[in-house]
């Protein structure tokens, strides 16, 4: 199974944190120093948690004060990471609810079935789920998973909701990377049923393929988000 880099472990455990009111806005965040030596890392090692929590618009940064909670802001969905969907929102794993509205062995469209890799006549696992975001709809999530990679998946449901949780402890396969395009498109009546939203609203659609660490294609996914709940990119040079 694959190790997060040791400053992620620590961002992800300062936003618990702010998440969870432990930390609220205002409150000014140990120094570095005691931060390294809590987490018995170096100082360099907190400095990227410090910028990617800064990243993300949980805390602030003042030079010669320290840093600081900042001000609950507008929920932003981080493209830039693989995991669960609580952890790409930066939030609580009880904030998020998912109804499952298909999981069924089926042939999937051919634009699919081609980047899966998959023969003539393979099937495939759709797993179709609503996202709500403390109570609210905010995401279709459309996941197709090779049906030969994942057999466990046409019997039983999914490990606490989650396919990933479910591909790493049932299957064995740990996602680790993802490749992502973000493009744009209107709500069709459907959508707009599920998500509360009208007919022919902008939705922020992403298309991922995501893999295991030895380069395994496992899924094959297609979100569609309101725009309310924008994207949040980090780029480093």
């Amino acid at each position: 199974m694959a190790v997060a880099p040791r400053y992620q472990v620590i961002s992800r455990d300062l936003t618990g944190q702010i998440g969870s009111g432990q930390l609220s806005a205002g409150d000014r965040l140990p120094s570095e120093s005691e931060l390294a030596q809590h987490y018995g890392v170096s100082r360099m090692t907190v400095r990227q948690a410090l910028g990617q929590l800064e990243s993300d618009g949980l805390v602030v940064r003042r030079h010669g004060t320290g840093t600081f909670v900042g001000e609950p802001q507008q929920r932003r969905r981080r493209a830039n990471r693989v995991g669960p969907f609580a952890e790409e929102m930066g939030v609580e794993q009880a904030d998020v609810t998912s109804q499952l509205l298909e999981q069924t062995v089926a042939h999937p469209p051919a634009e699919v079935a081609a980047a899966l890799g998959l023969h003539p006549g393979q099937a495939a696992v759709r797993v179709h789920r609503l996202r709500r975001l403390r109570g609210e709809p905010v995401s279709l999530q459309d996941s197709w998973v090779p049906l030969l990679l994942a057999p466990s998946l046409a019997r039983d449901g999914l490990e606490g909701g989650s396919l990933y949780r479910t591909l790493r402890e049932r299957e064995g396969l740990e996602v680790t990377r993802a490749e992502q395009e973000v493009s744009a498109s209107l709500a069709t009546a459907e959508q707009a049923r599920l998500l509360s939203v009208a007919e022919g609203s902008p939705l922020i659609v992403i298309a991922r393929t995501a893999y295991t660490g030895t380069g395994q294609l496992v899924e094959v996914a297609h979100s569609h988000t309101v725009p309310t709940l924008p994207l949040s990119l980090s780029l480093e040079r």
